[in-house]
C-alpha cells in the first residue's frame, strides 16, 4: 500500500431547508469553473450548522462528492457560520481533489488558504456521514468522518478520522483511518505538511506512519522522508491476492523483501530527494514528474 493512497484516504470534511449554490463568498478565491458546492436542508445550531446533505464537483472532470447528514461547529463559538462554511467548503474541495490524485487543470494556480485565516481564533470541526466520491467507472464510499482543526495559529493542525472506507478499485484501501497532520507555511510559495501520526487498519493488518512532506511546484522539486510500518503483511497480500490486479500483488511482495523485519512487522523508510525516490536508502528505478 503506498503512503499516498493512505493520505488520500485519509487524507485519505440558519435558513430552512433549501438546496444552494456556493455563492462567490463561500470560498472567493474558487470560481465555479473550477469546483461547485451546494447544502440541502441548511439548519443553525448552536455554535455552528447542520445540513442533511452536500454535493460538491470539480467542474468538467465527472468527479462528485456526496454526504448525507452533517453538523460544523465551534466548541470556543469564536468561528461565525460563514466561516464555518467556508471550511467545510474547503474539506469538500481537499477531499475532491485528493480522489482525483491532484489539482485539476480548472484549479490550477486558485487557493483556498483563506478560510485557515479566518478560522485562527477557533478549533472548528466537521462531521460528515454517508460519503460518497465517485468518477466514471470508480466509487469510495466512508461511513463516517470527521475533520477537527485542532490548532490554528501559528500553523494548522488537523485530525482527520474515517470509518467504514470502501473503494471500487483499490482492494488495499484500508476499512478505518486516522491521521493528525501539520501544515506549515500557508501563506508562502512552499508548504511542508508533517505526519505526526497515521494509523489504518485494512483485514488483520494495521498500518503506522509518520513524517514530513515539502511540497514543491512538482513531485521533482518536493521532498519528502517518511516512515512506515506494516504487520501481517503475508496475510495482506494472501488477502488481495484473488482480487487485486497481478502488478498490485507483485509490488507489495517485492515491497514486503525491502522491509525490515521485526516479528511480524515490517518497516519502511521512504524518502523523496531531488525527483529520486528511495526505500530504506534503496534509490527506486522509477521516474517522478
Amino acid at each position: 500500500m503506498s503512503f499516498k493512497t493512505l493520505l488520500v484516504t485519509a487524507l485519505a470534511t440558519a435558513l430552512p431547508s433549501f438546496a444552494s449554490p456556493a455563492l462567490a463568498d463561500t470560498l472567493p478565491n474558487i470560481p465555479a469553473s473550477c469546483f461547485t458546492y451546494s447544502l440541502n436542508g441548511h439548519q443553525t445550531a448552536a455554535h455552528g450548522f447542520s445540513a442533511s446533505g452536500l454535493h460538491a464537483t470539480l467542474t468538467g472532470t465527472g468527479i462528485g462528492l456526496d454526504i448525507g447528514p452533517i453538523t460544523l461547529k465551534d466548541p470556543k463559538g469564536a468561528v461565525t457560520e460563514a466561516k464555518l462554511e467556508q471550511f467545510n467548503a474547503t474539506a469538500a474541495y481537499a477531499a475532491l481533489s485528493a480522489f482525483r490524485g491532484g489539482i485539476s487543470p480548472a484549479c490550477q494556480g486558485q487557493d483556498a488558504t483563506i478560510t485557515v485565516h479566518n478560522i485562527h481564533e477557533g478549533t472548528p470541526e466537521a462531521s460528515w456521514s454517508s460519503v460518497k466520491l465517485s468518477r466514471p467507472g470508480h466509487t469510495m464510499t466512508i461511513q463516517h468522518a470527521t475533520i477537527n482543526a485542532v490548532q490554528t495559529s501559528p500553523e494548522l493542525r488537523i485530525k482527520v478520522n474515517g470509518t467504514g472506507i470502501h473503494d471500487s478499485k483499490q482492494p488495499l484501501i484500508p476499512s478505518s483511518l486516522s491521521a493528525d497532520l501539520s501544515v506549515s507555511g500557508l501563506s508562502g510559495s512552499s508548504q511542508q505538511i508533517t505526519i505526526n501520526a497515521l494509523h489504518a487498519i485494512s483485514g488483520s493488518s494495521t498500518i503506522d506512519g509518520t513524517g514530513t512532506i515539502q511540497i514543491g511546484s512538482s513531485a521533482a522539486t518536493s521532498t519528502a522522508d517518511t516512515h512506515v510500518s506494516i504487520t501481517n503483511v503475508a496475510q495482506l497480500i494472501e488477502a488481495i491476492r484473488q482480487t487485486a490486479p497481478t502488478k498490485v500483488v507483485t509490488a507489495l511482495t517485492i515491497a514486503r523483501l525491502m522491509g525490515r523485519q521485526s516479528g511480524d512487522t515490517t518497516t519502511w523508510d521512504i524518502a523523496l530527494q531531488g525527483g529520486v525516490a528511495t526505500v530504506n536508502r534503496i534509490p527506486l528505478p522509477i521516474a517522478v514528474p
